[in-house]
């Protein structure tokens, strides 16, 4: 990392730390004999601060490193307002994995998961408390767990926007607000086109990405740490169409490690978004360059409910028949990006650093920098 991104990472997690803590100790005088309260602030705590790769924490600090505003004083503020990101970030996890039905995140079992048995957070002093009783239904009392355990995670994003000072608080709340409703609206999209299925148009498609995925993976790092670094404004437009190219880019880099990714490593089943004929960038590209003859294996192996090893195997074969097409939408997705950040001002390091987040270390079956 760099040493903006080692300053900024440390800040974050010192923030999320204290205004998780801060909720913990809240509900101290809550913690009756039964009802569970000390199992469920030390299990959110315990979700929130494995945070995974916190690429978005990076990014920010890329974005201040193009601004040349390192100084302690920007990366304080910007550590608040990456603080807030990141406990969405956790937030969206949970509530996703619920409309979902997954059972793990990053190899470890999903938040809503487990919540029938002793409680293992034991008392404020470290003493145990009483088992949450086991006649409460598992999965009624998990969704309650998840729902309530991502709206207090938004609870304590707002807590975090709160602390920046001012003026930035101003700029960045507004931003936060429009980011997290843009992405409470892609999530909505991406479950009307699981119905619609294999059926989306790609417009529907990208669209759907950039409001789940763009705006607070891409789009908000970046605008975030303009916010803070007090940057002319006038370059806000370049960065959110930058963020959105990176984003469909960074979507379809996601379906080919669902695709091709070891479960044990992306900690999903390959098979899910197979059986359930999920509409992904990825299929809808395949779908409309494979031959007669390959659509339709196509169509019988994509969407099966009871799709096996050997389905998975044929659409492998399908994308690695099709990689050309593959690999030239993500080169276009790529290249408009750079060329926008460029126009915003950014040096060629700066846009490198940022690509190299979005960029998971997978090798797709041709690499990006060879002729299709």
């Amino acid at each position: 990392m760099s040493p903006t991104a080692t300053r900024l990472v440390e800040h974050v997690r010192t923030n999320v730390a204290a205004l998780l803590d801060e909720f913990a100790a809240l509900t101290a005088g809550s913690r009756s004999t039964g009802t569970g309260v000390a199992a469920f602030t030390q299990r959110l705590s315990d979700y929130v601060m494995r945070f995974g790769s916190m690429r978005r924490t990076r990014m920010a600090a890329h974005t201040l490193d193009g601004y040349r505003r390192t100084d302690e004083a920007t990366v304080a503020v910007l550590g608040h307002a990456c603080a807030a990101l990141e406990l969405f970030h956790a937030a969206a996890m949970i509530h996703d994995d619920i409309i979902d039905e997954s059972p793990t995140r990053r190899n470890h079992p999903a938040f809503h998961i487990g919540w029938v048995g002793a409680d293992p957070a034991g008392g404020a002093d470290g003493r145990e408390t009483a088992p949450i009783s086991a006649s409460i239904p598992s999965a009624r009392l998990g969704i309650a767990a998840g729902l309530l355990g991502g709206d207090a995670l938004l609870v304590l994003t707002a807590r975090a926007v709160d602390r920046i000072p001012s003026p930035a608080r101003d700029r960045v709340a507004g931003f936060f607000q429009e980011m997290q409703l843009r992405t409470v609206v892609g999530e909505f999209q991406d479950s009307v086109l699981e119905y619609q299925r294999v059926h989306a148009t790609r417009t529907a498609i990208a669209d759907m990405s950039v409001n789940k995925t763009a705006w607070y993976t891409v789009i908000a790092p970046m605008v975030l740490a303009a916010h803070c670094a007090d940057a002319d404004t006038d370059a806000l437009p370049l960065l959110i169409d930058a963020g959105s190219a990176f984003g469909e880019a960074f979507q379809l880099l996601d379906d080919l490690i669902e695709v091709y990714g070891e479960p044990a490593v992306t900690g999903k089943n390959p098979l899910d978004d197979l059986k359930a004929g999920k509409a992904t960038l990825l299929h809808h590209i395949v779908a409309a360059n494979c031959t007669p003859t390959e659509r339709t294996v196509l169509a019988q192996v994509y969407g099966r409910g009871d799709g096996t090893e050997r389905d998975l195997e044929q659409y492998r074969r399908l994308i690695d028949a099709n990689t050309a097409h593959v690999t030239d939408d993500l080169r276009g997705l790529m290249d408009r990006a750079r060329s926008l950040l460029r126009e915003a001002g950014f040096r060629d390091h700066t846009v490198d650093r940022i690509e190299h987040e979005l960029s998971p270390h997978f090798q797709i079956p041709v690499p990006l920098d060879e002729s299709a």
